[in-house]
């Protein structure tokens, strides 16, 4: 893809920064774009202009509204929790969402590629928030000024052979570990809420460490792992003295105040 074949950019908005990139990227390349905010989801207040909101589940007025802008290609980005999917079943095209989702099945990955086969089937080409925001990827190598020590460089890799391991099964993305011990697998609640989990049954010694992966069969034009401020503020809350994610197919949001808070906090960020 090139950026000379955009004509306009539509950007389905979760909650969180990562819509926010993408729409200063947009701004930053002359881009044209309008932002499709989901009610109860999107971070409203990071958007000033061409922001128009609807139900999750009004999938009928979002489509038309993408087709009405003449746009070309769609981003889907942010957090967005998991709605009943039967209310989907009161909208036309929703309808033919829904069947979709019934026949792939309810996984994370078999949900977002249902989604992304139905917006392509409507003439849309979809296309990864890091085409755009390049500059939200996380590089190899560490980050902040604290590094991984040399347990820590053993943790990592016990870590990633395991992580890698059960990734393929669709668990998740996101792993605590200490001194060779798995505190946690990241499940349907989220990182936040695995550090909390983890927080409390850390050990006295080595502090734990957070590892994140994608997918290895998940399409990589949605749901990459994402670490930002937030996860450095948890991270520092739960006694987790470093996160080590895949470089290149990890996004780092607010990177300037995420960075920041690492060093403050003296919590090494690194890209494997």
């Amino acid at each position: 893809m090139q950026l000379k074949d955009i004509k306009k950019v539509g950007i389905i908005s979760g909650a969180g920064y990562l819509p926010y990139h993408v729409v200063e990227s947009c701004k930053n390349q002359n881009i044209p774009y309008i932002v499709i905010g989901l009610e109860d989801e999107t971070t409203f207040e990071l958007f000033q202009d061409n922001l128009h909101s609807f139900k999750v589940h009004a999938v009928s007025k979002i489509i038309n509204k993408l087709k009405e802008e003449g746009v070309s290609h769609v981003v889907l980005a942010g957090k967005v929790r998991r709605a009943d999917i039967a209310r989907l079943l009161l909208d036309l095209k929703g309808a033919k969402l829904f069947a979709k989702i019934i026949k792939a099945g309810f996984s994370d990955n078999n949900l977002l590629t249902a989604i992304i086969e139905f917006l392509e089937n409507e003439g849309f080409s979809i296309i990864a928030p890091e085409k755009l925001a390049t500059d939200i990827v996380l590089s190899k190598g560490t980050l902040t000024k604290s590094k991984p020590d040399k347990a820590s460089l053993d943790d990592i890799k016990s870590g990633m052979k395991i992580l890698k391991g059960i990734a393929k099964f669709d668990v998740g993305q996101s792993l605590v570990i200490q001194s060779g011990l798995v505190l946690g697998v990241e499940a349907a609640e989220g990182t936040d809420e695995l550090l909390k989990r983890c927080g409390e049954i850390k050990q006295a010694g080595h502090a734990p460490i957070l590892l994140k992966i994608s997918k290895p069969d998940q399409d990589k034009r949605v749901d990459l792992p994402c670490i930002g401020a937030d996860t450095i503020e948890n991270a520092y809350k739960y006694g987790i003295q470093g996160i080590v994610a895949e470089s290149g197919s990890t996004l780092v949001l607010d990177l300037q105040n995420t960075l920041k808070l690492a060093n403050k906090y003296k919590i090494f960020i690194h890209g494997v």
